[in-house]
């Protein structure tokens, strides 16, 4: 009797999982919650936060539009074209195994270093760095053009 007990658990058990396998390939709904409703949940509450956002985004621009003076005096203008428009942001960037161009170009992106990723990216997938990265960490500032960080990077002679 202990033993029919354990097949006929077995067999049920066996029997269950192929039903659900099939409801599975099949997307067939047999009452058990899907991600699809809450992924639709989720998508509207992200677009409400977009939206919201967006709108935070727009007010203060123009809070700072109202704040920045119309008109700003030729002295002024003169010497600032002498100072440089922005100071150079520093950074220190790891390149470990497996990095790939775009998260390079990313991480210099993110840190202030450059302003166009793709730019980049692009340049690291050029022939003469492809595949060239060198593990380590190396000190980048934003003064740098995109070849002398490539160079750095990739341990190239100038």
């Amino acid at each position: 009797m202990n033993q029919s007990a354990i097949r006929a658990f077995g067999i049920a058990i066996f029997l269950i999982g192929a039903l659900l396998a099939l409801a599975d390939r099949f997307d067939l709904n047999i009452g058990l919650p899907t991600v699809a409703s809450s992924t639709k949940q989720d998508a509207k509450e992200l677009q409400t936060k977009l939206h919201q956002a967006n709108e935070e985004i727009a007010s203060l621009k123009e809070q700072l539009k109202k704040e920045q003076p119309a008109e700003t005096p030729a002295t002024e203008t003169a010497e600032q074209a002498d100072k440089p428009t922005r100071e150079a942001t520093t950074m220190t960037l790891q390149i470990y195994s497996g990095i790939t161009p775009y998260i390079v170009a990313q991480k210099l992106e993110d840190g202030g270093i450059i302003t166009n990723s793709v730019e980049m990216e692009l340049l690291l997938a050029n022939a003469k760095y492809a595949r060239s990265l060198q593990i380590g960490s190396y000190e980048i500032n934003s003064s740098m053009s995109l070849e002398e960080i490539a160079n750095l990077i990739t341990g190239k002679k100038q």
